[in-house]
């Protein structure tokens, strides 16, 4: 797929002296750089949080109730909070 990139001097510059040196290609060593950019990128941003816990959505039961007082007392403050109605 044809691209056209616009370079500043000093990119261009850059890019010869290191195809000069390297023996390759102005065009291979620009391919590889986009590779190695996007490749780091995409393991910087990694999974979302969607993906990482998408094997556990609608896995399992709802939380027991706790038996401690207090705890008791929050859960069903909270459970009767967002019951759903109907």
């Amino acid at each position: 797929m044809p691209l056209t990139v616009c370079l500043t001097p000093e990119e261009e510059a850059l890019l010869e002296a290191v195809s000069r040196q390297s023996a390759r290609s102005q065009d291979d060593l620009v391919r590889q750089g986009i590779r190695e950019i996007c490749q780091r990128l995409l393991e910087q941003t990694g999974p979302t949080p969607y993906a990482l816990g998408q094997d556990l959505f609608g896995a399992g039961h709802l939380a027991n109730e706790p038996t401690d007082p207090a705890k008791r007392q929050i859960w069903e403050a909270l459970h009767a909070k967002h019951r759903r109605l109907g």
